[in-house]
């Protein structure tokens, strides 16, 4: 029978092919290797360490009961009562305040949907009012200077909860308005 010179090249890439299939099959996996090297490695054991028994016999010591509960004697020193920010001052110091939480309320909502450039201006008047704000509260007596941040946290909460409700009492569009006549804030 005489081959076609394709049916040769078929005999030879199965003969090359099953070849290097049985080699590769009669030699070990790498998982094999790696266990025969760590079988050959010296084995590393701790030395045996015996502790001795501590001798409890010369304890002899009795536990009794105090006679007072630590702090009876004392009274309990009261509480200072929480100061509510929001009820200080003027309202227009109020209301540049409330505002100031409305525009950080928007920008926290604006951010996860617009471009964070369309924010930037939220974040402006926010901090404009804030300034108005404390401005007028130490001019009238109420803040004291380092105190500003107990006043925008508090009025920034309150604004963040109406807007949150829905029930904003100074609206957005307002709000802007009233940071646009302010000059630039220097609060921080």
């Amino acid at each position: 029978m005489k081959l076609k010179p394709t049916q040769i090249v078929g005999v030879v890439a199965i003969i090359v092919f099953g070849g290097g299939m049985i080699f590769r099959m009669t030699q070990p996996s790498e998982r094999e290797i790696m266990e025969r090297r760590l079988a050959s490695l010296p084995r590393i054991s701790a030395p045996e360490v015996e502790f001795p028994m501590p001798d409890l016999s010369s304890l002899n010591t009795t536990v009794t009961a105090p006679t007072s509960v630590l702090g009876a004697g004392t009274p309990a020193t009261p509480a200072e009562p929480e100061i509510d920010y929001t009820a200080l001052g003027s309202q227009e110091a109020k209301d540049d305040l409330y505002c100031s939480g409305v525009l950080g309320a928007e920008f926290s909502v604006k951010i996860k949907t617009d471009h964070p450039d369309k924010g930037a201006p939220l974040l402006d008047m926010q901090k404009k009012l804030d300034s108005a704000g404390i401005a007028k509260l130490r001019a009238e007596g109420v803040s004291k200077g380092e105190d500003w941040a107990y006043y925008t946290l508090a009025f920034g909460k309150k604004a963040e909860g109406d807007y949150a409700a829905s029930a904003l009492r100074i609206p957005v569009a307002t709000c802007v308005e009233r940071a646009s006549n302010l000059p630039p804030g220097d609060l921080y």
